[in-house]
C-alpha cells in the first residue's frame, strides 16, 4: 500500500493499516495505529468530540469563524453506529 502514496512522502510514513472502508475509516486508522483495534473507533471518535468541547474557545481562534467551528463540531456527530454524517 505504501506505494500508493508519492515517493517523497513514503520515507515519512511508519505504518500503513488496511481498515474497513464504511465511512468511518479515519477514526478506525487512528484506532488500529494506537494498538486498540479498528473497532475501537467510537473511543477515538468520543475524545475528538471531548476535545473539541473542552477547547472550543480555542478552536474558534484557530479557524478565526464561529461557523467554522461549528462545521467541524457538527460534523463529529453520528448517524446511528454505522457512519460519520457530513
Amino acid at each position: 500500500m505504501l506505494d500508493q502514496f508519492v515517493p517523497f512522502m513514503q520515507g515519512f510514513i511508519h505504518s500503513v493499516v488496511d481498515v474497513k472502508a464504511n465511512g468511518n475509516c479515519g477514526y478506525r486508522s487512528i484506532a488500529a495505529l494506537l494498538g486498540m483495534g479498528e473497532d475501537s473507533w467510537p473511543l477515538v471518535h468520543n475524545k475528538l468530540i471531548k476535545e473539541l468541547g473542552r477547547w472550543s474557545h480555542d478552536y474558534t481562534n484557530l479557524f478565526d469563524d464561529i461557523e467554522r467551528f461549528e462545521q467541524l463540531r457538527l460534523s463529529l456527530l453520528v448517524d446511528g453506529f454505522s457512519k460519520v454524517c457530513f
